[in-house]
């Protein structure tokens, strides 16, 4: 075989839409929300091959030469660096970080010891491996990525915080310090406050929001949420968090259908709203920094968060010589491409791929077999296999591993 398709796992969190999902999969609704649609071989949510029902990575492992090649086994051995996912948010996720590969390996050898006493959703680290990811829309999406620079988080500071500022945050103006140090102090300041100080904070800056009516919660179309509008929907179920602050301490970046988010190990970060397609690294390894009834940790928070003021950019996005469209992305784990309606020569291969249509269907064509791809389906193409032809009608991804 050259080509099986693999059943995703379906995760149910509380930010999750109830509907997304199951039209993709054009499955019925059943009122619990699915908020990730998980393909790979994590040991979280490793798929199922439909044509065996074996899981995905004891049967990559079987023939593991053919399915992975000689170049990604000296690379990364028979396991998928990757772990592809669709998300469907509804509310927003935790603030959260994920490691480098240092600090990944570093925190699970730390903590080993921990893991047979303690349940895994109290462990920082669930696996030794780095995690980066891409983000592209297939729907408008709000994100806050990053820290914005120090010189747009201080008017704001002032604006909502006049009483506070005087008494908690006047170093920001020294001079002769540089501004990523003020930005890292004032962010261990805000998550190491105690709770009578944080309480009356808080309570200062949603008063100041509500009255500042020139702030904007949304953008003018109803499309996306804007800061104001984060932070008061935050609000509601996590009245004492020091994440409140972090819509305006973080860059809000909005995502047009067809645009694209890349987020490093370090990065501060939180998805807000929308749907879309992530590629990950094959790790669960996350950090929370608020907005989460989850654990905290806000030693290793710390200790994982670059915390350095920069604007963000969108994920340059390039058509190659086949006509796929490649997302720019500095990892080694995983890249991904997007094939709009055409035809495509699929040539010169060496990497595992996995397949996804997230919009129409699609044919694929070898010299051995022809089979139809549905909306939804995923499927998984042996690196040994020289060429394919593929004809879209709607869009499918292809994630693989750059070689």
């Amino acid at each position: 075989m050259d080509i099986v398709q693999i059943k995703g796992h379906i995760k149910e969190y509380e930010w999750g839409n109830t509907s997304f999902i199951p039209a993709l999969l054009g499955v019925p609704e059943d009122g619990k929300a699915k908020a990730e649609l998980w393909f790979g071989t994590h040991p979280s949510g490793d798929a199922i091959v439909m044509e065996t029902n074996q899981n995905l990575s004891s049967f990559l492992k079987g023939d593991s030469e053919h399915w992975f090649g000689e170049d990604h086994i000296e690379s990364f051995g028979d396991e998928l660096p990757l772990l592809f996912k669709v998300l469907a948010i509804e509310k927003p996720l935790s603030i959260q970080v994920h490691p480098d590969k240092l600090q990944a390996k570093a925190g699970w050898e730390w903590e080993e010891i921990i893991h047979k006493r303690l349940p895994r959703e109290l462990w920082n680290y669930k696996d030794p491996n780095r995690k980066a990811e891409v983000i592209y829309a297939l729907t408008p999406i709000t994100a806050m990525c990053g820290f914005r620079p120090l010189g747009q988080i201080i008017p704001i500071l002032k604006l909502l915080l006049p009483k506070a500022y005087e008494n908690h945050f006047s170093y920001l103006d020294e001079s002769g310090v540089d501004d990523d140090e003020k930005l890292a102090r004032l962010f261990k300041q805000l998550y190491t406050m105690n709770n009578e100080s944080l309480s009356a904070l808080i309570d200062e800056y949603i008063a100041s929001l509500k009255t500042h009516e020139e702030l904007p919660t949304s953008t003018a179309d109803g499309r996306f949420l804007e800061s104001k509008g984060i932070v008061l929907a935050s609000y509601v179920s996590y009245p004492h968090d020091p994440g409140l602050f972090c819509p305006f301490l973080l860059n809000v970046r909005h995502l047009e259908k067809g645009e694209a988010l890349y987020i490093s190990p370090g990065t501060l970060h939180a998805y807000v709203m929308g749907n879309g397609i992530e590629l990950m690294s094959a790790s669960d390894n996350v950090l929370r920094g608020g907005l989460t009834n989850k654990k905290v940790d806000v030693k290793e928070l710390m200790k994982v968060t670059e915390i350095k003021g920069k604007e963000v950019e969108k994920v340059q996005i390039l058509r190659g010589t086949s006509g796929r469209m490649h997302l720019l992305t500095p990892t080694e784990e995983f890249h991904l491409m997007v094939l709009p309606s055409g035809t495509y020569e699929i040539t010169d291969r060496r990497s595992i791929e996995l397949l996804f249509v997230g919009e129409g269907s699609a044919q694929f064509i070898s010299e051995k077999e022809k089979r139809t791809l549905q909306k939804g389906s995923c499927h998984v193409v042996a690196a040994s296999l020289d060429s394919y032809t593929l004809k879209v009608e709607g869009m499918l991804f292809i994630a693989d591993v750059p070689r």
